[in-house]
C-alpha cells in the first residue's frame, strides 16, 4: 500500500473539506505517518475514518478528522507546553509536536508507553505512566490538554493543571449515550463555562467512564 499518497489523500478528502483550514495542522498531518502508530493487522486502514484499534478492548485512536477538530479548537502554537492524556501509541502527541508544541504524553497501559516511546523517538515527547485522572501536576501549567477519548466526567486534577490562559479539550458523554459533546474549556475557570464544539461517539478512556446507573 502507498501510505504517503493514502496520507495526502486523508488530508484532501476528511480534513479540508470539513472545515481544517490551519497550514500547520494540515502540514503536521501530512508529516506525521500514522501506519507506524498502528498495529500491523490494522495498517491498511491507517487513513480511514475509523476509530482504528491500539489495545485489547474498547481501546482505539480517536478518528482523524475528530482529532483535527479538536486540536484546531485548542489553538495551540509553537512553544506550547501541551499535555496529551491517554496518549495510546502517540500518534496525537507525534502531530501536536510536529506543530512546535512541547508534549508530554500521560498513559497507564504499560505496553502502549513502550509502543509509543518507539514510535516517537527523536520527537519532544516525554512520556509519563499514570492514573489518566491525575493528569501530569510536576510538570504544569499546560498550555493546551487534549483528552483522546471520552470521559464520564472531566477530571478536577487536570482542570486544574491548565495555566491560566490555557485550553482543554475533552469529549463527553453517558454509557450508550447515541450522541456524545466535545466540549472546549479555557482558562482557570474553563470548568464553569465548558462550550460544546461539535456533537460525536468515542471510546471511554480507562478509569474514566461515568458511573453505572442503577434503575428501580
Amino acid at each position: 500500500m502507498d501510505f504517503a499518497t493514502a496520507r495526502t489523500n486523508m488530508v484532501k478528502s476528511q480534513l479540508v473539506p470539513n472545515g481544517i483550514n490551519d497550514d500547520t495542522i494540515l502540514g503536521s498531518f501530512n508529516q506525521v505517518a500514522r501506519e507506524q502508530f498502528i498495529n500491523d493487522q490494522f495498517r491498511d486502514f491507517s487513513y480511514s475514518d475509523y476509530p482504528i484499534p491500539v489495545a485489547e478492548g474498547k481501546r482505539r485512536q480517536l478518528k482523524p478528522l475528530q482529532m483535527a477538530w479538536m486540536i484546531q479548537a485548542l489553538k495551540v502554537t509553537a512553544g506550547d507546553r501541551v499535555l496529551v492524556i491517554g496518549a495510546g501509541t502517540g500518534y496525537e502527541a507525534a502531530v501536536l509536536e510536529k506543530m512546535g508544541a512541547e508534549v508530554h504524553a500521560l498513559e497507564n497501559d504499560a505496553a502502549l508507553i513502550e509502543n509509543g516511546k518507539k514510535a516517537t523517538d527523536g520527537l519532544n515527547i516525554t512520556w509519563h505512566s499514570g492514573k489518566l485522572d491525575e493528569g501530569v501536576a510536576d510538570v504544569a501549567p499546560f498550555d493546551a490538554i487534549l483528552f483522546c477519548g471520552a470521559v464520564g466526567q472531566v477530571p478536577a486534577k487536570a482542570v486544574g493543571q491548565m495555566a491560566k490562559t490555557g485550553r482543554l479539550m475533552v469529549i463527553t458523554g453517558e454509557k450508550d449515550a447515541p450522541v456524545m459533546s466535545a466540549v472546549r474549556m479555557e482558562g482557570v475557570s474553563g470548568a464553569d463555562h465548558p462550550e460544546s464544539m461539535f456533537e460525536t461517539v468515542a471510546d471511554f478512556l480507562p478509569g474514566l467512564e461515568p458511573p453505572e446507573r442503577f434503575v428501580l
